[in-house]
């Protein structure tokens, strides 16, 4: 393991050190040219399926309160909406008539890609007794810790953003796991021993620097239900349980760049802990704290996956480099499948 100024000792099951001091990739290591050359065999009949939903929708901000769902305004000059705007009101004679959009977007709030800073945890990365907010790597560690963790600042947060995923890109094998095909759309945490019997069935392999991605359906259902019945997202279709070690231990292990799924967090988001001191999102902090490795949520994937199943393929070419603004913890993206 290398060694750093951020960090003296690293968690448990972590990678920190293993890409380099500074590196701010985690698995996306795994996922390089000779990996992307051999992604394009995967590209077979030239056919292309978005993964992304509207950025609108859900249609309600039910899965996460604190995110809302986009405004789209008209762009203002001198206080006129400029919204099939003749320039002519500017240039006598003119003929172009211009409209332009303004905004307000919560990054998380659709299709999107998780930054490594967006979870963190409260660790001793310098072994002297002093927890701070730390993120992969031993970065974003409070040079000055304070007695109260509610005034520390989560400095380093730009190491971590969405910046080193977005000039890196993220293209490559994508693999997709039917999880709505074998269990429904019924509530289930789903298990390592669940994984591999549905490898095995569906003959699916799985190689270093994949993408994995997990159909369950619930982006399927943000898409169809009624306005009246959008709180179903909450209780239903499968996610990963982060509480199983094997399932953790097997996702260091698989070398995997990255996991992408249809639901709200890959894993059952908690509000209560069954430890007297962990984390309420346990494979958050095993994958973006102690692997760097980037989790996508509320992919759209049942078209592709129904179209794998009946061409009985379970891998496709993707592309899926997030938006590109600086400093952000999440970002839109709008991945594309080609088979």
């Amino acid at each position: 393991m290398s060694s750093s100024p951020r960090f003296q000792r690293r968690p448990d099951g972590s990678n920190w050190g293993d890409f380099g001091a500074d590196d701010q990739l985690g698995t996306l290591n795994h996922l390089q040219a000779k990996q992307r050359l051999a992604a394009v065999a995967e590209i077979r009949e030239g056919l292309s399926f978005s993964l992304s939903l509207p950025l609108d929708v859900p249609r309600a901000p039910v899965l996460n309160l604190r995110r809302k769902g986009p405004i789209i305004q008209p762009a203002q000059k001198n206080g006129v909406p400029v919204y099939r705007y003749p320039l002519a009101r500017d240039t006598p004679g003119a003929t172009d008539v211009i409209s332009d959009d303004s905004v307000t977007l919560s990054p998380q709030y659709s299709t999107q890609w998780d930054a490594l800073a967006h979870v963190g945890s409260m660790f001793d990365a310098r072994g002297d007794g002093q927890f701070a907010p730390t993120g992969y790597n031993g970065f974003c560690v409070s040079d000055a810790p304070s007695a109260s963790s509610e005034t520390q600042d989560f400095k380093g947060t730009e190491n971590l953003s969405i910046t080193p995923m977005a000039r890196h890109g993220i293209q490559g094998r994508g693999v997709m796991v039917n999880l709505r095909r074998h269990f429904g759309d019924a509530p289930r945490k789903v298990t390592l021993q669940d994984l591999l019997q549905i490898f095995e069935a569906d003959r699916i392999s799985v190689r270093p620097g994949d993408v994995l991605c997990l159909h369950s359906g619930l982006a399927d259902l943000a898409l169809t239900l009624p306005d009246g019945k959008l709180d179903q997202l909450k209780t239903s279709c499968c996610v990963l349980d982060g509480s199983d070690q094997e399932l953790l231990n097997w996702i260091t292990d698989s070398r995997i760049a990255a996991i992408a799924a249809d639901n709200h967090a890959v894993e059952r988001r908690n509000h209560t802990l069954e430890v007297e001191r962990g984390p309420l999102l346990p494979l958050h902090e095993h994958c973006l704290f102690k692997l760097g490795l980037p989790l996508g949520e509320l992919w759209h994937l049942t078209p592709l996956a129904t179209w794998l199943d009946q061409h009985q393929r379970h891998a496709f070419f993707l592309t899926a480099a997030p938006m590109y603004l600086p400093g952000l913890v999440g970002a839109p993206v709008n991945p594309i499948a080609t088979v």
